[in-house]
C-alpha cells in the first residue's frame, strides 16, 4: 500500500494502509467485529453515564440474520419486505420485549467496518438515542459481507418484558 500521493502522505492513504494491515474481513471474522462493536458501545454508554448493555446470543443471531437479508435483498430501511419491522421479527422469533430498537449500517471499501459503524451511529441523533437509551439492557450485533465486499451491520437493543404479577382478590 502506497502512503505517498504526489509526494505527500494523505489522510486517506494512512487509513487505507491501516485497513490493509487489519485482519482480513470475512464472515469467519464477523463474531470478532460484533464483539468489538458491543465493547465500544458499552464504553460510550459508560462515558455518557448509562449502564452497560448485556450481550445476547439470541439477539446477535437475529441481528446477523437481518444483516444477511439486507445483503441478499438490498432493501433500505428497517422494514424487511417479507418479515416486517423489528417488533414483528422479534415476536416471530419468540423473543419477548417491552421496548426494542435497531441500528443499521452499510459500508463498502474498508476491510474492518467496526469504527465506521460506531462513529456513524454516534453522530446520528436517532442512532445515538438507541445507543444511550437507559431502558435498553440487552443487545446483539450481527454482520454480513456481500460478494462486492459491502458490510451490513445490525445492532438490536432490547428492554425485556415486564413480568406481571398475579393479583389476588379476596372475596
Amino acid at each position: 500500500m502506497r502512503l505517498l500521493l504526489n509526494g505527500s502522505i494523505t489522510r486517506r492513504s494512512i487509513l487505507q494502509a491501516a485497513a490493509a494491515r487489519a485482519a482480513l474481513a470475512s464472515v469467519n471474522a464477523e463474531p470478532g467485529f460484533g464483539w468489538r462493536i458491543f465493547t465500544r458501545i458499552n464504553e460510550l454508554r459508560e462515558e455518557s453515564g448509562a449502564e452497560r448493555l448485556q450481550w445476547s446470543d439470541t439477539l446477535a443471531e437475529c441481528a446477523k440474520q437481518q444483516s444477511i437479508r439486507k445483503m441478499e435483498l438490498r432493501f433500505s430501511g428497517h422494514i424487511d419486505p417479507e418479515r416486517g419491522d423489528l417488533a414483528e421479527r422479534l415476536t416471530s422469533a419468540g423473543i419477548g420485549w417491552a421496548q426494542c430498537g435497531e441500528n443499521l449500517f452499510m459500508e463498502k471499501g474498508w476491510e474492518d467496518p467496526v469504527n465506521y459503524a460506531v462513529v456513524s451511529w454516534w453522530y446520528s441523533p436517532g442512532h445515538q438515542a438507541n445507543l444511550l437509551n437507559p431502558e435498553f439492557t440487552d443487545t446483539g450485533v450481527g454482520l454480513a459481507q456481500g460478494p462486492d465486499k459491502a458490510w451490513f451491520v445490525t445492532q438490536i437493543f432490547l428492554a425485556p418484558p415486564v413480568l406481571k404479577t398475579a393479583v389476588r382478590r379476596h372475596q
